[in-house]
């Protein structure tokens, strides 16, 4: 395999790249950014979608790389919970043995379950992205004046052209 050569970062970008055509593939004509600067510039998420060319829900994506200690996992999600998004995501690449345990993915609300995606490398050093638990629908605490702004001003990784 490929990415043992490969520098922590460089498996991580892999793997936000995977994501990002995952995301593509399921939505519906998505805008798709990595490392954006949302919900501001202090701020980054390895992977943003937006639906409808920009014009929809936002779906936020946060990446892991190899094997991480339960509490770090807790943290990350803590963190993935105060993004303002319709649908937050975790994803790991390297790490085919630990799934979050299922209460960390819930709001505190009850409205909103953090989806798990799992990043894999086939023997020729092809990674394929899908779901391991889906996202369920979070509020949206922002505006879509906001996400506006942010489509408008902040060049697409991958989006359909008309």
């Amino acid at each position: 395999m490929y990415k043992r050569s490969l520098s922590l970062q460089q498996q991580e970008s892999r793997a936000k790249t995977a994501v990002a055509e995952l995301l593509f593939r399921e939505l519906m004509v998505p805008k798709v950014f990595v490392d954006a600067p949302w919900p501001g510039t202090r701020q980054r998420v390895d992977v943003m979608a937006v639906e409808r060319s920009g014009s929809g829900d936002v779906h936020v994506v946060e990446v892991h790389v190899g094997t991480a200690a339960p509490a770090a996992v807790e943290e990350v999600i803590a963190s993935l919970m105060r993004i303002p998004a319709h649908f937050k995501y975790l994803a790991f690449f390297d790490n085919k043995n630990y799934i979050p345990d299922e209460r960390w993915l819930y709001a505190p609300d009850g409205m909103g379950r953090v989806g798990v995606i799992q990043v894999t490398e086939d023997t020729t050093g092809n990674l394929r992205a899908g779901f391991l638990i889906r996202p369920e629908r979070f509020r949206f605490d922002a505006s879509f004046k906001q996400v506006d702004r942010f489509t408008a001003t902040h060049p697409a990784y991958i989006e359909i052209r008309p």
